[in-house]
Formats: structure tokens, sequence, C-alpha cells
């Protein structure tokens, strides 16, 4: 999807013909026609229906006649407008639609050196931690009998087990080792097994993936019942002197949540990924965005450029007015934080603090994800406006410039005019008239449509 609003559009001019000024035109017209059959009306002649006739009908249908064609001129404006407006409207509601597709985050746990790091970094509890004082390394357990991957799968799967064995039993796992290989993946399997869990299909990924990873789920979902279990594993290097904090993180992410007494969803919104230009792309994304007043910001491995151009997006809207850099807390930038912070922001919204925002860069390619505990609300499509277009007025102006020559050659013609028109005739003027401005009506209110979409989209 291409993040693009149009600006906002000039309302269509809706007013018409102003009734009054019209009214007032038409009574001096018939006025001044009856003020000069008057006059010219032969002297010998009684004053019968065809005096009223030439005074008075036939300028009102000349009247009618003009205002008909102003209408048909001004439907040709109103129609182009329209059709802007409602390009806008419809392109609004579509990355509103979009943007509010969703995968539900069922269950997810994490490893790391801090105890509670969510609430740490949110100021609820202990202390605010800065890197040099943060723990860095996991753990570790001498186990002979396993190793150290299947160790730390099962203390990461343990709080999700009842749920894999229970509510969510068909599942696919997607996981990513640093520094890992295809093994992994039997690793994985085994301590499914362990813990009594039937493992469905394992994906092992070379490279820590981004967010296009659930991008790429929520534009794929078809409609069939999916979950999927994401596990992703940054530790050190063996005999390194690392400067990052370690962390294992897992995700049980799904399409139909099963509801579970006293367990609350996080929705995780469609990431919009790969932005370049944060200033022109943001903005849209901020204002079609499904969650409302985020409260925190989580990002990591944004530049400068990225970062500032960020925050003053986010000011300038009001929103999210506490950032939270993972870096700062936890220690020189690691691949996992950006699938932490995800984890971190879900835990924030499980303490009650409100919509979150994630965004996490690599190579200048910004990312970002929208996590709530509501859904986001219905977008109704846009009201249909009903207006005459171009079609409609030039139908009708057809027809009453048919019935205006008719009149005209029966009020101004000799005085058994009448009987010598034939119904062919009448037949012939309706349709040469009524079907050739139809025509121009259809043509017109095609071409204007092509010509405002054209003019909106730019080709």
């Amino acid at each position: 999807m291409t993040w693009r609003l149009f600006k906002e559009q000039e309302a269509p001019d809706r007013t018409g013909i102003p009734l009054l000024p019209a009214f007032i035109l038409t009574i001096v017209v018939v006025a001044v026609c009856l003020t000069i059959r008057a006059v010219t009306w032969p002297g010998n002649k009684h004053v019968d229906l065809s005096f009223f006739m030439q005074a008075v009908a036939f300028p009102v249908i000349v009247i009618a006649l003009v205002l008909q064609f102003s209408r048909f001129m001004l439907s040709s404006t109103r129609h182009y407008d329209e059709v802007r407006v409602a390009i806008a409207q419809m392109r609004e509601y579509e990355l509103k639609k979009y943007a509010g597709k969703h995968l539900v985050m069922a269950g997810w746990n994490t490893l790391t050196p801090l105890q509670e790091p969510a609430l740490n970094m949110l100021k609820l509890e202990g202390e605010f931690p800065l890197a040099p004082k943060t723990p860095l390394s996991l753990p570790r357990d001498d186990i002979f009998e396993v190793t150290q991957n299947e160790q730390l799968f099962r203390q990461l799967l343990l709080p999700l087990a009842d749920k894999l064995k229970n509510d969510y039993r068909q599942f696919d796992s997607v996981m990513w080792v640093r520094g890992g290989d295809e093994s992994c993946s039997e690793e994985l399997r085994r301590a499914l097994e362990s813990l009594n869990i039937k493992p469905g299909k394992i994906t092992f990924l070379p490279d820590c993936p981004d967010y296009s990873l659930i991008n790429k789920w929520v534009d794929n979902d078809s409609g069939f019942i999916i979950h999927r279990l994401v596990i992703l594993v940054d530790l050190h290097n063996e005999n390194a002197d690392e400067k990052e904090m370690e962390n294992v993180c897992a995700f049980l992410l799904t399409n139909q949540y099963v509801s579970i007494e006293g367990d609350k969803p996080v929705y995780l919104y469609n990431p919009i990924t790969g932005i370049t230009d944060v200033k022109a792309i943001l903005p849209v994304y901020l204002q079609v965005g499904p969650v409302e007043s985020p409260k925190t910001l989580w990002y990591t491995g944004l530049s400068k450029v990225e970062k500032y151009a960020l925050m003053q997006v986010l000011d300038e809207r009001k929103l999210a007015p506490n950032r939270l850099e993972m870096e700062l807390s936890l220690g020189t930038l690691m691949k996992g934080y950006r699938w932490l912070a995800l984890l971190l922001a879900a835990d924030a919204i499980k303490y009650a603090q409100g919509a979150q925002f994630v965004a996490a860069s690599e190579g200048n390619r910004l990312g970002m994800i929208a996590l709530s505990s509501r859904q986001a609300d219905y977008f109704q499509s846009p009201s249909a406006t009903f207006y005459p277009t171009p079609l409609s007025e030039g139908a009708v102006f057809g027809l009453l410039l048919s019935f205006a020559v008719i009149f005209g050659i029966i009020t101004f013609g000799e005085p058994n005019t009448i009987n010598q028109i034939s119904g062919w005739f009448i037949v012939s003027i309706v349709v040469i008239f009524a079907l050739s401005f139809t025509c121009c009506g259809a043509f017109f209110t095609w071409y204007l449509g092509e010509k405002a979409e054209a003019h909106m989209w730019g080709y």
C-alpha cells in the first residue's frame, strides 16, 4: 500500500441557480413581452389563447431553457469537483481500512537479565535502567542433558505452554537465532516436545526479520485460522566483550483469538515499513492510524535524522509524549531490540499504559507499528453524494429544447399548423435533440470524471 493522502479538497459549489433572481427575471421578461405583444397585437383581433402563448408561455419556456442550460454547465464544474472530493474520501477510507487490519498477540514472553524491563523503563517499578549499569548477559545453568538453546526455549515457552497445548494447538513456528543455523529448528522441536506440545512446521530465518514479516502475514490473511509462534534469540558471541544486552523473545500471533478468562489480547496493527522520508509519509500513517492517543513510543536503531524528524511529527500531533530509547537503557544496539521493543510495548499495554508505538530502523529504513488493547473502530465507507450530473442535466435540457421547438412552431405558425404536424415529426424532434444532449452529457460526465482522477493521481 502506498501511504499517500490527498490534500483536503475544496467543497463543491452546491448552491445551484438562485431561485429569487430567476423568478424576478421571469417576471420582468414576461412583463416586457406582454407589453410588446400588446402594442403589436392587431387592433381588429380579439385577445385569445395565442396571445398568452406568445407573450407568456413561450418566454417562460425560453427562460426555463436558458436556466436549464446554465444548470447543465454548472453541473459539469460540480461533477469535476465532486469526483475529486470522492477520490480523496475513498483514499482516506482505504488507508484507514488497511491500517486497521491486524493480528492478535495472544501471548508473549521474554528472557532478559532484567527482571521486569518494561516496568523499569516506564518508571512504574524499580529504577530506570541505564546501559552502563544494566546486566548484559543472561544467567546460564550448566545442564549437560540439553543444549543451551533447548534450555532457553524451555524457559521461554513454559509460560505459553498451556495455550500452545490447548487453545492454539495447530501453529507454525518462525525463528531466528543469532549465529545459529538450521540445527536450531531441531532444538526448538525437542524443546516443544519436552513440554508435551506438538510442533508444527518450523522455519529458520538466517537474518533477523523486521516488521515486514508481520506485514506479510496481515496482508496474506485469507480468512483461514492461522497461529504463528515467533522466536528471536539474540545472545552474545562466545568469548566476546559485548556491550549489548542479551534478550530472547517469543510471540504467539493469531488472526483468531480464543477468549480466555482473565486474559486480554493485544492488537498488533498493520505495520508501516521501509520509510525513507519520515516527514512525508509518517504524517499520513498517523492521520489514518488505528490507535487513539498512543502514550509511549519505544524506538531503536534510529539515525539522528530519523529520530528528530519522527519526534517533530509526533510533537506536532501531540502523540506519544513518553519516548523510550532502547539503547539508552539496554546498551549498544542489537538486532533483537526491535522485537524486544515490541514485547515491552505489549507489556505496557498489559499494565494499563494505553496504546503504544514502536519504531525501529535498519539501513535508514524506518518501520513503525501500533499496538492497542482495543480493536480499531469500524470505518464507515464514505456515503454517496447524489447530485445532478451532466448526463441527467443534458437529458433534461434536450427534452426541454425539443418541447420548446415544437411549442414555438405551434405558437408562431399558421393557425392550423398543429393539425399539419405529424407524430413522426414530433418523435424525430425529440429523438434528435434529447438524444444529442443526453450523449453530450454522458461524454462530459465521463470526460470530467477521468480528468479529475488524472489530476488527483498526477498522470
